[in-house]
Protein backbone atom coordinates (compact mmCIF):
# COMPACT_ATOMS: atom_id res chain seq x y z
CA UNK A 1 0.00 0.00 0.00
CA UNK A 2 1.69 3.84 -0.97
CA UNK A 3 1.56 6.75 1.09
CA UNK A 4 -1.05 8.07 -1.16
CA UNK A 5 -2.91 5.44 -0.57
CA UNK A 6 -2.97 5.66 3.44
CA UNK A 7 -3.40 9.44 3.03
CA UNK A 8 -6.39 9.08 0.88
CA UNK A 9 -8.41 6.34 3.46
CA UNK A 10 -7.34 9.18 6.13
CA UNK A 11 -8.95 11.92 4.44
CA UNK A 12 -12.04 9.57 3.19
CA UNK A 13 -13.11 9.05 6.73
CA UNK A 14 -12.37 12.73 7.55
CA UNK A 15 -14.40 14.50 4.56
CA UNK A 16 -17.93 15.12 6.52
CA UNK A 17 -15.56 17.18 9.15
CA UNK A 18 -12.86 17.93 7.26
CA UNK A 19 -10.77 21.37 7.50
CA UNK A 20 -12.13 23.95 5.24
CA UNK A 21 -10.09 26.92 4.62
CA UNK A 22 -7.09 28.55 2.37
CA UNK A 23 -4.18 27.15 0.76
CA UNK A 24 -0.46 27.09 0.78
CA UNK A 25 1.95 25.13 -1.38
CA UNK A 26 5.41 25.43 0.20
CA UNK A 27 4.67 28.51 1.97
CA UNK A 28 3.52 30.10 -0.83
CA UNK A 29 -0.58 31.40 -0.76
CA UNK A 30 -3.13 30.60 -3.53
CA UNK A 31 -4.73 34.28 -3.77
CA UNK A 32 -4.38 36.10 -0.37
CA UNK A 33 -4.24 34.75 3.42
CA UNK A 34 -7.08 34.21 4.54
CA UNK A 35 -9.01 35.44 1.64
CA UNK A 36 -10.61 31.83 -0.73
CA UNK A 37 -12.21 29.13 1.28
CA UNK A 38 -11.97 25.45 0.17
CA UNK A 39 -13.61 22.29 0.80
CA UNK A 40 -12.63 18.69 0.40
CA UNK A 41 -15.19 17.08 -1.14
CA UNK A 42 -13.69 13.11 -2.93
CA UNK A 43 -10.11 11.91 -2.67
CA UNK A 44 -8.62 9.12 -4.99
CA UNK A 45 -5.12 7.32 -4.96
CA UNK A 46 -3.38 6.25 -8.02
CA UNK A 47 -0.48 4.54 -7.66
CA UNK A 48 1.80 7.18 -5.36
CA UNK A 49 0.00 9.94 -6.47
CA UNK A 50 -2.89 11.43 -4.19
CA UNK A 51 -5.35 13.66 -5.86
CA UNK A 52 -7.95 15.63 -4.08
CA UNK A 53 -11.35 17.47 -5.16
CA UNK A 54 -12.67 20.64 -3.63
CA UNK A 55 -15.84 22.11 -3.80
CA UNK A 56 -16.00 24.19 -7.07
CA UNK A 57 -14.46 21.70 -9.17
CA UNK A 58 -10.62 22.34 -8.02
CA UNK A 59 -8.14 19.72 -7.79
CA UNK A 60 -4.50 19.00 -6.00
CA UNK A 61 -2.78 16.14 -7.18
CA UNK A 62 0.08 15.22 -5.09
CA UNK A 63 3.20 13.18 -6.46
CA UNK A 64 4.89 10.86 -3.48
CA UNK A 65 3.12 12.53 -0.49
CA UNK A 66 4.76 11.97 2.60
CA UNK A 67 2.93 12.35 6.22
CA UNK A 68 -0.07 14.02 7.04
CA UNK A 69 -1.63 16.45 9.57
CA UNK A 70 -5.62 15.92 9.48
CA UNK A 71 -7.30 17.98 12.62
CA UNK A 72 -9.97 19.94 12.80
CA UNK A 73 -7.97 22.61 12.51
CA UNK A 74 -5.54 21.72 9.94
CA UNK A 75 -5.20 19.78 7.02
CA UNK A 76 -1.24 19.86 5.81
CA UNK A 77 0.81 17.16 3.51
CA UNK A 78 4.18 17.60 5.12
CA UNK A 79 6.37 16.66 2.03
CA UNK A 80 5.80 15.73 -1.75
CA UNK A 81 7.84 15.41 -4.78
CA UNK A 82 5.78 17.74 -7.02
CA UNK A 83 2.61 19.37 -5.94
CA UNK A 84 -0.06 20.57 -8.69
CA UNK A 85 -3.40 22.97 -8.16
CA UNK A 86 -5.71 23.03 -10.44
CA UNK A 87 -8.87 25.38 -11.00
CA UNK A 88 -10.97 26.97 -13.69
CA UNK A 89 -10.63 31.32 -13.86
CA UNK A 90 -13.48 31.45 -11.03
CA UNK A 91 -16.70 33.69 -12.38
CA UNK A 92 -16.24 31.92 -16.07
CA UNK A 93 -17.27 28.79 -17.72
CA UNK A 94 -15.61 25.37 -16.44
CA UNK A 95 -13.91 24.83 -20.08
CA UNK A 96 -10.35 23.73 -21.08
CA UNK A 97 -9.31 27.48 -22.08
CA UNK A 98 -10.23 28.60 -18.73
CA UNK A 99 -7.88 25.92 -16.85
CA UNK A 100 -5.45 27.58 -14.25
CA UNK A 101 -2.79 25.32 -12.62
CA UNK A 102 -0.26 26.27 -10.28
CA UNK A 103 2.75 23.51 -10.17
CA UNK A 104 5.36 23.20 -7.97
CA UNK A 105 8.55 20.54 -8.49
CA UNK A 106 11.00 19.36 -5.49
CA UNK A 107 14.47 18.85 -6.20
CA UNK A 108 18.02 18.90 -4.56
CA UNK A 109 17.71 22.96 -5.51
CA UNK A 110 14.87 23.80 -3.72
CA UNK A 111 10.84 23.92 -5.12
CA UNK A 112 10.89 24.61 -8.52
CA UNK A 113 6.93 26.83 -9.04
CA UNK A 114 5.59 27.92 -12.18
CA UNK A 115 1.63 28.63 -13.32
CA UNK A 116 -0.49 29.38 -15.85
CA UNK A 117 -3.24 31.93 -14.88
CA UNK A 118 -1.24 33.57 -11.79
CA UNK A 119 2.10 35.23 -10.33
CA UNK A 120 4.43 32.40 -10.05
CA UNK A 121 7.35 31.44 -11.36
CA UNK A 122 10.06 31.15 -9.16
CA UNK A 123 13.02 28.57 -6.79
CA UNK A 124 11.32 28.56 -3.32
Amino acid sequence: MTEAVIIANAIQIALPRAKTGTLRFWGEWFGRPYDNWHKMVDVEALGNTLHVFFHEGERLSVHAPAGLDLAANQFRIQDAERVRWEWHSYGHPKTPENLRFMDFVKSAKGVFGTSYGCWLSKVL
